[in-house]
């Protein structure tokens, strides 16, 4: 997994080194992207952090900062605050995470073992969909995962398509 140094809303440099030898979550985030708003408001990325405590859960924007759907480190952490979103969000405003990452959406998801390998990369679910009852029915690629990376096993899907909006870059 590529390494990065990236400041959270309160200006703190948080670095992927630090978390080495722990499953570490990278999702790509922006509030003004209805499908990472979408997801964010039904808690699907935020009950999934809490059901793996073990793993640190990181949340990236990527959005250049003179673009419309930029949204400031104040009103982002109203947004957290709002719809429970406990883990960091780092701030990417220069793209180059995002770039290294290929990170092309919002939400793409990225799982990172303890080895520091990047054993998924894709969507966070098979379902296409803004329906609640669909969470119900979705496969939940990251948390199978994550399950699997517990149980000592390799990880099965390793590669999905990710959807949602694309990232503003610079």
């Amino acid at each position: 997994a590529p390494g990065f140094e990236l400041q959270d809303l309160d200006g703190k440099t948080v670095s992927l080194a630090a978390f080495r030898g722990k499953t570490v979550v990278l999702e790509w985030i922006n509030p003004n992207c209805p499908v990472s708003r979408d997801y964010a408001e039904r808690k699907v990325m935020s009950t999934t952090a809490a059901a793996h405590p073990a793993v640190v859960w990181l949340a990236i924007n990527s959005t250049n900062r003179t673009h419309g759907d930029f949204v400031a480190p104040a009103a982002h952490k109203a947004y957290n605050q709002k719809n429970g979103i406990a883990y960091p969000v780092l701030y990417d405003s220069s793209g180059d995470t995002g770039r290294a990452y290929d990170a092309r959406t919002t939400p793409h998801m990225f799982v990172i073992d303890a080895a520091g390998k990047v054993v998924y990369n894709g969507a966070i679910d098979d379902k296409r969909s803004t329906n609640p009852e669909d969470v119900k029915s979705s496969k939940n690629f990251v948390a199978a995962a994550l399950e699997e990376l517990k149980a000592g096993k390799p990880v099965t899907v390793a590669s999905t398509t990710p959807y949602g909006c694309t990232i503003k870059y610079r």
